[in-house]
């Protein structure tokens, strides 16, 4: 996954309060997002060791609290996804 070139400041607030939030929790995260096609959407996914120990839920959870107090409910409705993975999990085929 590629970095998106220039994205919106809503996206870097993201980024910068996941990467700065997992950390506090133990967490060594990678973020990528990408726009979705014809839209104003973006996916993000995030790649941690960690989240292998964690179910699912646990993981949404922990990374939908962050995205609520970095972005305003506007810029949260332009996220369509946060994916996250375990780097096991990203690896598979």
């Amino acid at each position: 996954m590629a970095k998106v070139k220039n994205p919106p400041p809503f996206i870097e607030e993201l980024r910068i309060a996941l990467i700065r939030d997992l950390k506090k929790a133990g967490i060594k995260a990678q973020i990528h997002e990408e726009p979705v096609p014809t839209t104003k959407l973006y996916r993000v996914t995030i790649l941690a060791p960690q989240f292998k120990a964690m179910r699912h839920s646990e993981r949404q959870n922990l990374v939908w609290r962050i995205a609520e107090k970095a972005l305003s409910p506007d810029d949260q409705l332009r996220i369509s996804m946060i994916l996250t993975l375990s780097n096991e999990e990203a690896n598979r085929n």
